[in-house]
């Protein structure tokens, strides 16, 4: 029988018809958003796997099919092996395991495609938006050249597998961390991305804290009675492992919800330190009887800053405001500035705590 015509291979050819617009498409979006070098090994094996398939020739067919499996399994293969390291590591709770899922793509690909369409479809304000990209581009650049490939929640997340019973944390422990302390911080909207919980643990660093970021679902809630049951976790959890002293942390709506669940640190048995709140604070929400640091961009359209203005002012004297020229991605794009005002204030807090 002509190998042409053999059902396996017109099975193979209508499979071809499927893959290839899909993976043509994602070559393209690697070149528009420069990937990963795990991205490139993806997006050029779907390619060659696909042109296998749409190749008549026996031979040739099953020559490229094989290549670009090969070479899509091998990618795999090692972003599993080596993307999650020591330092910043993926951590499943409550009860300790791993998540391989969360090794196979590099955080870059997925959130920088997934800013690209959110630019396009024009679904972030124009105010907020400027210099997001180039300023996001650049955190990943950063976060590669010093931790090398990690693992993100970000996977698991969208795929709805984040619950208070199964979630994902990303640990991040300095070179020399203190016994007892520890910050955590909440994500916002979108779920949890590894890169913003390593540019706080930059500023956490000045206090030997180590940096804990769980994850609830892609939006954000911690308001909610999941959000709270995961941060609860979350500390029964660090307890467990030591800490007795915490700042809680927030971004965007985690600030909102560290804001909220302040309050439940108490119940935890662990001492609340302080509350940083970035882009993002809850008018509501009660007083807390600790120190608090509200990072704010001045022209965030998305939290306004006069919302945080007004949280400052109630708290009084208990409140440290710091402002950018920035929109609601200050931590981004002005993330020097707000790194160094983060590290500032804990090392003030603990400089007070010491006495």
């Amino acid at each position: 029988m002509n190998a042409s015509r053999h059902p396996l291979s017109r099975w193979a050819f209508a499979l071809g018809l499927v893959t290839a617009p899909v993976t043509f498409g994602l070559f393209v979006l690697a070149a528009c958003i420069g990937a990963s070098a795990s991205g490139w090994g993806y997006a050029l094996g779907g390619v060659l796997l696909s042109l296998g398939l749409l190749t008549k020739p026996w031979r040739t067919r099953r020559g490229l099919s094989r290549a670009g499996l090969g070479l899509i399994v091998a990618v795999a293969a090692v972003r599993l092996a080596v993307a999650d390291g020591p330092r910043v590591h993926t951590e499943q709770l409550p009860v300790p395991g791993t998540r391989y899922l969360n090794r196979l793509v590099d955080e870059r690909d997925g959130t920088l495609v997934a800013a690209y369409v959110l630019l396009r479809a024009r679904r972030l304000p124009a105010s907020d938006a400027a210099g997001f990209l180039p300023a996001l581009e650049s955190a990943f650049e950063r976060l590669a050249r010093e931790e090398g490939p990690v693992a993100t929640p970000a996977i698991a997340t969208w795929l709805g597998l984040q619950s208070p019973e199964s979630f994902d944390a990303v640990v991040i422990t300095p070179e020399h961390p203190s016994p007892d302390t520890a910050v955590v911080m909440l994500h916002g909207f979108a779920g949890n991305f590894t890169v913003y919980c390593w540019q706080l643990a930059q500023a956490a660093r000045a206090i030997s804290a180590t940096t804990v970021c769980p994850s609830v679902g892609p939006s954000g809630a911690w308001w909610t009675a999941d959000g709270a049951r995961t941060l609860e976790r979350t500390l029964a959890w660090l307890k467990g492992q030591g800490i007795r002293r915490v700042y809680l942390a927030g971004l965007s709506n985690g600030a909102m919800g560290a804001h909220v669940l302040s309050s439940r640190v108490a119940s935890s048995g662990i001492e609340l330190r302080g509350l940083v709140l970035i882009s993002g604070a809850e008018r509501r929400a009660s007083v807390p009887a600790v120190p608090v640091l509200l990072v704010q961009g001045t022209r965030d359209t998305m939290m306004p800053a006069r919302l945080a203005r007004d949280v400052a002012a109630r708290l009084g004297k208990r409140a440290t405001w710091f402002e950018v020229d920035s929109g609601h991605f200050a931590f981004l794009d002005r993330h020097a500035a707000c790194e160094e005002a983060i590290r500032a204030w804990l090392l003030r807090q603990e400089g007070r705590a010491s006495r």
